[in-house]
């Protein structure tokens, strides 16, 4: 065991200045990434920095990892976890807890964060032989209920940023330690984490970092600088494997660790805490590190908030008064910035109510547990929102949290032993929007329609795989994009590893500016058109295609009944001959056990068609990439040659398409009544990533269209058929 003797503490060293320090690394890899993500990972930074480590013993650090990592180490790696094990024991490393899948607790029921804390608990318990004292809290997002979370959880201390304190009233030289911090009179203590030594290491030089801890050591040696920060940086970030490992800066660090330890003392939290007392109480704002707090701004208000800053900067001493108060938003904003993040989390949100209701009912089912287990990995926060990394924008990420989640929800139907010959309709306000949404369900489908947006189907869950078919994401404006408009990025350079990735202005390919496209509406499914013949797949891709409907993104009135809802909207085309009064209705309905949709369309107009007048339907689908060989279009009727899901195309007189996964072995088709001009077309966005700015598959769409002036006066009929299936 590694302890500080009474006389060798650093406050009982006089003559000296000294100074404490903790050095923690917190360790992720979010719920459905990749295998090859992990197994990288592993051989970058996880083992190698172990490897370091271990040859200096003296040098004492805090390591955080989580579920899913632990998860992957003990099917994968389970004598890494022995060494952890093995360093635990000897003192030389603190184990941090947190919620086991990483979830951020705003995002949460208090439920379910107290169950994710006590599930990471207990796991340390077992594995390491005792439980966590403290605990990392994902992406440092502070809520002021989260002090009453923690101490419910049996957590005695958490460490945020420095930007948390500096926002509440506290001045930089006060950061050096810990406060109290409470709600409803349960306190925990809260560390502030040094920005400055987060943007040091690993990315200049040793000697820098030294003398900045020289600079900040005192007399009495009480000061406790905290260095707390991704575990990745050190060897997965792009370019920190040669420059952390290759290139020794980790070894170099260490080194003057040991070399320093007369005065430069590295502790841990739980040490620190026994033998310091709190710097005082204090209450602290919403809050997250600075980055996150500007990401979760909308668009525009992030290019204000940059200007702001930027003007502020030519007045170095104003800026310096003013920074800790030019902040963004907080982490909520997300969940209004981005309909598919709110979606996420409504629909995880939905089967934690639904379990939670079959708690007392279900005591002892081990189903239970696999409910609860599975809402919990639906948990996990890195495809509930957007910075630096690819997050939301990742559609394999936003996959495997639907896939959780409906898998729950497969697990409750069994509990409740639902059976396969029913079905139901719901009307309620599923995403906090203040307008009701309407729920269609049975035994294989989940459908989630919202009447305001277009009486649009925004959600269908296929239950026999666990998987939602319309996980699209809209093409958006983002700040970064800027960069690429002015031609201010790197093309595919190496990164040297002395740049955060906050610093690094980089795109994975060249012409990404060719696809800063932005959609006027959500891409989902049922999502009425009225357009003309000049309408193709490249107009409808790029918005350009001309729009004579007010139907699009207009109100409809929903109607529930038994086995379905009809949706319709009295509204107006708009064409060169004139306004003409059109009325909209569509009838969607759902057969017991049946995997399968159908929805007639009736619509009528208050005269003549117009002339050339064609009215269409989006449909939207998400099969994850779009150039891979086994994703394709296939019709019954036609070849289509296996057109590849990230091509454009039009099809004269199709009465059948589909959307074909052959590696998930998935397929989501439309049968129409009557034969249609259909388009396709993918949707890809750019985003940005640790890597670079790139592009991202995020599903496709088709758009069946039908030619109304030939089709009778002022009446046309149409029925389509959805069909998702397992092959």
């Amino acid at each position: 065991m590694i302890t500080d003797s009474e006389d060798t503490l650093p406050e009982n060293r006089p003559g000296k200045r000294r100074i404490n320090l903790i050095f923690g690394c917190h360790a992720h890899q979010p719920v459905g990434n990749f295998g090859f993500v992990f197994e990288q990972a592993y051989d970058l930074s996880y083992r190698p920095f172990l490897d370091v480590l271990e040859r200096f013993p003296s040098v004492r650090a805090v390591l955080h990892f989580t579920g899913p990592l632990f998860d992957w180490f003990e099917e994968n790696r389970p004598d890494f976890l022995d060494r952890l094990a093995r360093m635990s024991a000897s003192g030389q490393i603190e184990i941090m807890g947190g919620g086991y899948y990483e979830p951020l607790l705003c995002a949460i029921p208090e439920r379910d964060a107290v169950a994710q804390i006590t599930r990471m608990r207990e796991y340390c318990r077992t594995r390491f032989g005792r439980a966590p004292r403290g605990m990392w809290l994902a992406e440092r997002v502070w809520e002021p209920q989260m002090a009453r979370i923690m101490a419910r959880s049996g957590v005695e201390y958490t460490a945020l940023d420095d930007t948390h304190f500096l926002c509440s009233g506290l001045r930089p030289d006060q950061l050096y330690g810990y406060y109290m911090t409470e709600d409803e009179g349960m306190a925990v203590k809260a560390f502030p984490i040094q920005e400055t030594l987060r943007y040091l290491v690993p990315f200049h030089a040793v000697e820098e970092t030294i003398e900045h801890l020289r600079g900040l050591a005192t007399e009495d040696g009480g000061r406790c600088a905290v260095l707390h920060d991704d575990y990745e940086k050190f060897g997965v970030w792009p370019g920190t494997h040669g420059s952390v490992y290759t290139e020794g800066w980790l070894e170099r660090f260490f080194t003057a660790l040991t070399k320093n330890k007369d005065w430069l003392t590295t502790t841990t939290y739980a040490d620190y805490i026994d033998r310091s007392p709190a710097l005082g109480r204090t209450y602290l704002t919403c809050a997250s590190y600075e980055e996150m707090m500007v990401w979760a701004l909308p668009t525009p208000m992030q290019r204000s908030l940059g200007d702001a800053r930027a003007a502020l900067k030519e007045n170095p001493d104003l800026y310096r008064q003013t920074a800790p108060f030019l902040r963004g938003g907080f982490w909520r904003n997300f969940l209004a910035k981005y309909d598919e993040s709110n979606n996420i989390q409504k629909r995880m949100l939905r089967a934690s109510n639904r379990l939670e209701r079959l708690r007392a009912a279900c005591t002892g089912d081990p189903r239970f547990d696999d409910a609860e287990r599975l809402l919990h990995q639906g948990q996990c926060n890195c495809a509930y929102w957007h910075g630096v990394f690819g997050g939301l924008y990742l559609n394999h990420l936003r996959t495997a949290l639907y896939e959780c989640i409906v898998a729950a929800d497969n697990a409750m139907d069994a509990m409740e032993d639902r059976g396969a010959g029913y079905v139901t309709v719901e009307q309620a306000d599923f995403d906090g929007d203040g307008n009701a949404e309407c729920i269609l369900e049975n035994s294989a489908l989940t459908l989630f329609f919202s009447p305001t947006d277009g009486g649009t189907l925004f959600e269908a869950d296929f239950k026999p795989k666990p998987f939602n078919m319309i996980n699209t994401l809209t093409r958006r404006d983002e700040p970064y994009h800027d960069l690429l408009r002015r031609g201010a990025v790197q093309i595919g350079e190496s990164a040297q590893g002395d740049l955060s990735i906050h610093e690094m202005v980089k795109a994975k390919e060249a012409g990404l500016d060719n696809y800063l496209v932005y959609d006027p509406w959500r891409r989902v499914s049922l999502r009425d058109r009225f357009l003309d013949s000049s309408a193709t797949p490249d107009s409808l891709w790029c918005n350009r295609a001309r729009e004579y409907g007010d139907f699009a993104k207009g109100v409809y009135t929903a109607v529930c009944e038994e086995d379905g809802l009809t949706l319709r909207r009295e509204g107006t085309v708009h064409s060169d001959e004139g306004a003409v009064p059109v009325c909209v209705s569509k009838r969607v309905s759902l057969a017991a056990g049946e995997s399968a949709v159908e929805i007639r369309y009736d619509i009528a107009c208050g005269g003549a068609w117009p002339k050339n007048l064609f009215f269409g339907v989006e449909f939207a689908a998400n099969l994850l990439t779009g150039s891979a060989q086994d994703r394709y279009y296939r019709s019954d009727g036609t070849d289509l040659g296996r057109a590849m899901l990230g091509t454009r195309g039009c099809h004269d007189g199709l009465s059948h398409i589909a959307a074909r996964d052959e590696w998930q072995r998935l397929e989501c088709g439309w049968r129409f009544s009557k034969p249609a001009r259909v388009h396709r077309f993918a949707i890809e966005t750019v985003s940005q990533s640790e890597g670079g700015q790139e592009r991202v598959h995020q599903g496709c769409v088709v758009v069946p269209t039908w030619r109304l002036d030939q089709s009778g006066e002022g009446v046309f009929t149409c029925t389509v058929r959805m069909e998702v299936s397992q092959f």
